[in-house]
């Protein structure tokens, strides 16, 4: 895990000028920590997945059939990582390839039985994970995160700028919503 956690988390005392300064930096660390617990538990319990090969396996377990491509996007990891996490996963008969009905190029990809008893057991790793994770957080406090998460995802998927915010909450001085600049 982490090897220095008090040099690690030093980080988090620094006062930037901004909230977007640090943000973006908290998610991208959120993210690779959650990563190396995950990982880190996985081993512990001798399991030896690693979080694409975990994502692998969940998204397979939703989405039978999918593509490579496709598992790597929902895995948000790269093609090659995806790559090699597919041809272990299938090597050890966890995975098996079929053609894929809609492209002669591409590969589709199911879970097999052996691979559906592997991810039931990763899954409650990965579940004690998540839970320690939020355990700081009230009920209330997860479901405004989640919220507050799926807004930022979303103005980020749409083409519109939106007004920048105050520390306030409210819009910068002299900004109009898009409804108001129409």
């Amino acid at each position: 895990m982490v090897k220095n956690p008090e040099a690690q988390g030093a980080w988090l005392q620094l006062q930037l000028e901004t909230p977007e300064h640090i943000v973006g930096f908290l998610l991208k660390s959120l993210h690779h920590t959650l990563r190396q617990s995950v990982d880190e538990a996985l081993r512990k319990q001798g399991l030896e997945l690693s979080f694409a090969h975990f994502a692998a396996l969940f998204c397979l377990h939703c989405e039978p059939g999918i593509t490579g491509a496709q598992l790597a996007r929902r895995a948000m990891v790269s093609a090659q990582t995806m790559n090699a996490a597919l041809r272990r996963l299938e090597l050890e008969g966890r995975i098996e390839r079929r053609p894929h009905p809609d492209s002669r190029r591409a590969d589709s990809w199911w879970l097999t039985e052996e691979g559906a008893d592997l991810l039931r057991r990763a899954r409650k790793v990965g579940a004690s994970i998540f839970t320690r994770m939020l355990a700081p957080l009230t009920e209330a406090e997860i479901a405004n995160l989640e919220s507050c998460l799926r807004r930022c995802i979303a103005a980020l998927e749409t083409a519109e700028e939106l007004p920048r915010p105050t520390a306030l909450g409210g819009r910068a001085r002299g900004e109009q919503t898009p409804a108001e600049a129409r």
